[in-house]
């Protein structure tokens, strides 16, 4: 009778004869696997290498569970109305036959391998066929315990704004894409190191630097030299940006601050221009502490209510008028003091908490200009930043509808300014989110205009309906002609779409004297007033409107 070629043994345990006896005749002597018969499981322990076999036992003899993971064949002496639990098969002593037999054990074997085939791949990562998370850290512990956690080096690679790459080439390219990645690195690595895949485009790379600790940099520096090269989607070249952090084993140190280690290295590595890595020290563990507390602050500000808004007033350069506000959120810290957004917007991006973080900005706005409204201020209109990450959200639209139906505003006060890179990132997605919102009168600012890398048609056909300078080029356009001459040509270029244009960060005389000979149509800056809480600019307002009254009087 022949088996599957991974099993090698048969190992009845019975106490009454006969079993054997029977077994014995119905095996035949060209039985590819060996017979051994013995009272109970531990007897036969000593018996046993460890190569698989298949177990037939009576109730009495059955092996404790945890002992054998081998397949199961339970002996009975008749049928069972059910069948047995944790069990492959049986076989009743009143129907054994040579055929019953074998189908039993043919089915044994073919359960056995399939489950040794699950067992490999739940192991595995389906995509990329390397080990996964589950896999890398049981391998990580067991290499670590073998050396004491010395000899070994850990990399944690991911790939930068990966996000972006799936807008770009949809999944199946980045499917493409993170297999490519994985057959470049495995053909850097050595006999001894092991490749990962922890999620969707993030892996890590155990390093043998068993007899060479000066390793590990030559394989990070030539990882990054292979991955810098172009890859291709569907015929097409792309190129790839990958941040690794790589941590040393040490003595004593165990898998899960290995990866804690690797981990602070990344994201040390991100704040760089790409294609760089770093190297775990020490002193980096207070940087990740401190950006780990920022975040569980930035949690509780939001159900404590230590976030606020500041306000800058937006200029029309014809009537001197303020006509609009922008709203600038800030966090007043109960540590650190007040945080502008470049303190902690980064963080709430990468977090997730940009979401609620959004709509609380949102609500505070709305309640504010109700307020602003009720003071006798019925011509400002308020633009709020929206991040990419807010288009994306499924809640948006109801959202902003339900927050307007509260407050009694029209929506065609409000203004979402979105920044030039996020709306060129996925057109036909905004487009259709701001189609929405723009039937229910909400307007759309482009901000930061020429920073990012807009094609005109796209411009074109989204539905902003003003133009807003990036602040760097105003501000330097005093002194360098070229920059002059762009910000004129970006004028020219707004009013031929028909769009108005504000020019940010306004902060002298000269600056507004060259932006009214340019023909912008706004100005926002410190020039005309810094960004201030709500109870500071309704004075500032009343002191313009003031102002600009007893101006036109004389």
């Amino acid at each position: 009778m022949s088996l599957s070629p991974a099993i090698t043994h048969l190992l009845l345990l019975a106490r009454e004869p006969h079993w054997a006896e029977r077994l014995g005749e119905l095996l035949g002597p060209r039985l590819a696997a060996r017979l051994i018969t013995a009272p109970s499981w531990e007897a036969a322990s000593s018996l046993l290498d460890e190569r698989p076999g298949i177990v037939l036992c009576t109730p009495a003899c059955r092996p404790p569970a945890a002992a054998c993971n081998w397949p199961l064949v339970l002996l009975l002496d008749h049928p069972p109305l059910v069948t047995p639990r944790d069990a492959s098969d049986w076989l009743a002593s009143s129907q054994l036959t040579r055929d019953a037999v074998q189908r039993c054990l043919r089915y044994a074997c073919e359960r056995y391998s399939l489950q040794q085939r699950l067992q490999r791949l739940a192991g595995r990562d389906a995509l990329t066929g390397v080990i996964n998370r589950q896999g890398f850290q049981a391998l990580l512990s067991a290499r670590l315990a073998e050396t004491g956690g010395e000899g070994w080096s850990l990399v944690h690679l991911d790939i930068d704004q990966f996000h972006q790459v799936n807008e770009r080439c949809g999944h199946r390219g980045g499917d493409q894409l993170i297999q490519q990645l994985a057959q470049r690195v495995q053909e850097a690595l050595g006999p001894g190191d092991t490749l990962s895949r922890l999620g969707s485009d993030e892996f890590a790379i155990l390093l043998d630097t068993r007899g060479e600790p000066q390793r590990a940099e030559r394989v990070v520096q030539l990882l990054l030299d292979e991955l810098s090269a172009a890859f291709s989607v569907d015929g097409q070249p792309q190129l790839l940006s990958c941040s690794l952090g790589l941590a040393h084993g040490i003595d004593g140190i165990e898998a899960d601050l290995l990866l804690s280690h690797a981990n602070i290295a990344l994201q040390q590595a991100r704040s760089l221009n790409g294609n760089s890595y770093r190297i775990f020290d020490a002193r980096h563990l207070d940087a990740g502490r401190s950006l780990a507390d920022l975040e569980a602050d930035l949690r509780r500000a939001l159900r404590r209510d230590e976030l606020e808004l500041h306000y800058q007033p937006r200029l029309a350069l014809d009537s001197g008028a303020i006509v609009g506000l922008e709203a600038l959120v800030r966090w007043r810290h109960p540590r650190r003091g007040l945080l502008h957004p470049q303190d902690f917007i980064p963080l709430a991006e990468e977090s997730g908490l940009i979401i609620p973080l959004g709509y609380w900005v949102i609500d505070r706005a709305l309640r504010d200009l109700q307020w602003l409204h009720g003071q006798g201020h019925l011509a400002l209109h308020l633009a709020v930043n929206l991040s990419f990450q807010q288009f994306q959200d499924s809640l948006l639209l109801s959202t902003v509808q339900r927050l307007f139906r509260e407050r009694g505003l029209k929506p065609g006060c409000f203004e979402f300014e979105l920044t030039e890179t996020a709306v060129m990132r996925r057109s036909s997605h905004v487009l259709s989110t701001m189609e929405a919102l723009q039937e229910l009168g909400v307007r759309f600012s482009l901000d930061d205009f020429g920073t990012g890398f807009s094609s005109f048609q796209h411009l074109a056909t989204l539905p902003i309906s003003l133009l807003k300078l990036d602040k760097g080029f105003v501000q330097r356009m005093t002194e360098h002609a070229a920059d002059r001459r762009l910000v004129r040509a970006m004028i020219n270029l707004a009013h031929d779409l028909e769009l108005p244009v504000v020019a940010e960060g306004v902060e002298n005389a000269e600056q507004l004297a060259l932006l009214r000979q340019f023909g912008a149509d706004q100005l926002q800056g410190y020039w005309i007033c810094a960004p201030q809480p709500l109870s500071e600019l309704s004075a500032f307002l009343r002191r313009h409107a003031l102002s600009r009254s007893l101006h036109a009087q004389r």
